[in-house]
């Protein structure tokens, strides 16, 4: 992996995501490669073919300049790249972010799935409006090797997610997204540590996910028929909303064993991130699919 240090006009952005009104991303692009990352939508972050890591190394001080004149009521961090790389410690980037965010009282939520962030819990813990949300999203190291070759394994994850928890930091494991065939909710339950309080499961969104990735990794890892079954569900609006109602079923039976609360989300067939995706809506037992 090449790092390059590049300087940044703009720390804080504003987004439409609904965990908070501004984002922070300390770094661009990401080492983990995850196929089905979202962000290789946007044409400033994909590089096709490169290995490169971007330093916004001087993100804390425009971010100290943007506070004079801009006052977030929450910030969200990593909702383009991973906050805590593995040359993290070496950069201190986020570090710096954190410690500014917390001088000023401004609570934030870190998406992650980085077992680096340990080394931050005693920032974090610092506001105890922080958030956690730490992604677990298969139950085999295989599946992870396939499709996010370079991320933490599942023992570093428990881990990583215990450290959380034992920290007294708010925490919620995120199962996205959650890919058909590839992701299995019974078996992500059962690996997920115990005291765990919230877990919210995302389905896949094909349009967003780099779908045809997707499918040429399952074709040369996974049992025949994998592929087709994928494609059949994805393929129209009918047989999304089919396997999303069928995914919910199994999450009402599974909430029956495990103690936590369920969040489930599920993005409009041909749009995601939309102001109306709802994260702070627990599983009920009415049927979303007319909105699907």
């Amino acid at each position: 992996m090449t790092i390059e240090l590049i300087n940044t006009q703009k720390t804080l952005s504003r987004t439409q995501i609904k965990l908070a009104d501004y984002a922070i991303n300390p770094y661009k692009g990401c080492e983990f490669g995850c196929a089905y990352c979202y962000a290789q939508k946007n044409k400033n972050l994909r590089r096709e073919g490169s290995a490169n890591l971007g330093v916004k190394i001087n993100a804390p001080e425009t971010l100290e300049k943007e506070l004079r004149y801009k006052n977030p009521r929450r910030v969200l961090l990593g909702s383009t790249t991973e906050c805590f790389p593995r040359v993290e410690p070496q950069y201190r980037v986020t570090e710096k972010i954190l410690e500014i965010l917390n001088r000023n009282s401004i609570p934030y939520t870190i998406l992650t799935k980085s077992d680096v962030i340990n080394g931050y819990l005693h920032l974090i813990r610092e506001n105890h409006l922080n958030k956690i949300y730490f992604t677990f999203n298969f139950d085999s190291n295989k599946i992870i090797k396939i499709f996010e070759n370079s991320s933490p394994d599942l023992a570093r994850r428990q881990e990583t997610i215990k450290n959380i928890i034992a920290g007294g930091i708010d925490l919620r494991v995120h199962v996205g997204p959650y890919i058909p065939r590839i992701s299995h909710l019974a078996g992500i339950f059962s690996l997920i540590p115990a005291n765990v309080q919230e877990v919210d499961v995302e389905l896949y969104h094909h349009e967003m996910g780099n779908f045809r990735e997707i499918l040429k990794r399952v074709e040369a890892n996974l049992p025949a028929g994998d592929k087709e079954e994928i494609n059949r569900i994805y393929k129209n609006k009918q047989n999304y909303t089919a396997f999303a109602q069928a995914l919910k079923d199994e999450l009402k039976e599974l909430k029956q064993e495990y103690p936590f609360k369920i969040f489930y989300l599920v993005p409009e067939y041909g749009k995601f991130y939309t102001p109306e995706m709802d994260y702070e809506s627990p599983l009920r037992d009415d049927n979303f699919a007319d909105k699907r």
